[in-house]
């Protein structure tokens, strides 16, 4: 076909109409993506991105939160650090970011007592959190304390043989009380036989199956924090000492079904016991509305409410259908209903009270309560097991009024590590270890061979 100057002169007004065409798009998009900024992340377990827990938090920012990253130029952890915080400012326009050179900065680093490369300073309305190990959970949990208004204060009962705080046996809670600390709560313990009442500055006062009765006026001390409206964690084991206790269920209106609660499921996780009660499904309630993950109570019991319509009742961990509490012996075959005080589950193991109160000056409050027929659970030894810890940390941070604050974990990378299977491992150690240099030295003598011949 014969191309004229007519045909000529159309492909150049189409090829450059495409063109300016093609130029306006690039520039479109280009505009777009700088108005409009989207990120994804592909990475296994989305870890390059804020976990929604972060992102919920500080999503509740009111105020400029300042961020000052104290890092050298030539350091290599720097870009990362950056882009943490880049992330942060993403979800968050009150978020500050800058990067300072300490060696130009010896008068911040004094003021601020910073030791290390790398650490991060973080400052919201006057207060202010240094972070050394710089990650999204470090760095999130900072935030937490900055935004928790004024000191929390955690008041351990002591002086029965309760769970306690400090110690580091399996059944004690240095471990949560750690995880706590590091949430910005303060953590103290109180003998009622040192003291005539409950600091007023107290909180959330936590009893712990206690195993040694509480005395008369110990007892009258407490009903006396709780008609004042002071906020209770319960924690009660089927062994505490109920001489006296008995008073504080008949003020809350609460009983203890008896026995234990056994639950078949427990088999699944490879126990040879049916008294470790397995929690799969949360009822809904601000303590377990994150919760992904099975829970584990062991030797717990029951609990029933029998109170008046002034506490507002909400459960919110129950067991299993298949469950029950078991009144005889755990040894041998073990059956359902073979006793008269025995009921079918779903059983409640956790239940939440709350009313509201007026306070001295006519402000109203709200009275918070929680009390688990289980205190093993956040003991040393169970506190790894599936949500224990959100769980913990969950209701100390909704019977102190801070529920916006969540437990903020760490999320794992499966792709971080390689599971190889045994006959995996021997086939790779086979490859590597022999047929590869053998196939080497077989290659090489051939070779030599012919060059030989030649």
């Amino acid at each position: 076909m014969k191309v004229n100057a007519r045909a000529r002169l159309q492909f150049r007004i189409q090829s450059g109409v495409f063109l300016l065409l093609f130029v306006a798009l690039m520039v479109a998009i280009a505009w777009l993506t700088n108005r409009y900024p989207m990120t994804i992340d592909m990475s296994a377990n989305q870890r390059n991105s804020l976990s929604q827990e972060s992102q919920r938090l500080i999503e509740s920012i009111e105020f400029p939160l300042e961020v000052t990253l104290f890092v050298s130029p030539i350091n290599e952890s720097k870009p990362l650090l950056e882009a943490l915080f880049e992330r942060y400012q993403q979800h968050q326009p009150n978020i500050s970011f800058e990067s300072l050179n300490p060696d130009l900065y010896p008068d911040l680093l004094r003021r601020h007592d910073i030791r290390y490369p790398g650490e991060v300073l973080l400052e919201y309305q006057g207060r202010s959190e240094k972070v050394s190990q710089v990650t999204e959970t470090t760095v999130t949990s900072a935030i937490q304390r900055l935004m928790r208004q004024g000191e929390r204060w955690l008041v351990f009962l002591e002086g029965h043989g309760e769970r306690h705080p400090y110690r580091e046996a399996n059944y004690d809670f240095s471990l949560l009380a750690t995880e706590l600390a590091s949430k910005g709560y303060t953590i103290e313990s109180l003998n009622l036989t040192q003291a005539s009442s409950v600091p007023d500055n107290t909180d959330v006062l936590i009893l712990a199956s206690p195993k040694v009765p509480l005395l008369p006026g110990e007892v009258k001390i407490l009903r006396t924090y709780i008609e004042q409206g002071g906020n209770l964690l319960w924690l009660a084991d089927p062994e505490q000492a109920s001489d006296g206790l008995y008073l504080l269920e008949e003020q809350f209106g609460i009983s203890f079904l008896p026995g234990i609660i056994v639950d078949p499921n427990s088999q699944l996780m490879g126990l040879n016991r049916v008294d470790f009660a397995l929690v799969t499904e949360y009822p809904r309630h601000p303590i377990t509305q994150n919760l992904s993950s099975l829970s584990l109570f062991p030797q717990a019991q029951a609990l029933e409410f029998n109170g008046d319509e002034s506490w507002q009742l909400q459960v919110f961990l129950q067991s299993d259908e298949r469950s029950w509490n078991e009144t005889g012996e755990l040894r041998g075959e073990i059956f359902k209903g073979d006793d008269d005080d025995e009921s079918s589950g779903p059983l409640n193991i956790g239940l939440t009270l709350m009313r509201s109160l007026q306070s001295d000056n006519g402000e109203p409050s709200e009275q918070r309560t929680a009390i688990i027929g289980d205190a093993d659970f956040v003991s040393n030894r169970y506190l790894g097991n599936g949500s224990n810890l959100e769980i913990g940390l969950n209701l100390v941070n909704w019977l102190s009024h801070d529920d916006n604050l969540i437990a903020i974990n760490p999320r794992p990378a499966p792709d971080t590590r390689l599971e190889l299977s045994q006959p995996a491992q021997l086939a790779i150690a086979l490859v590597f270890l022999l047929v590869l240099p053998l196939g080497l030295l077989v290659s090489g003598l051939r070779i030599w061979l012919k060059r030989r011949k030649r």
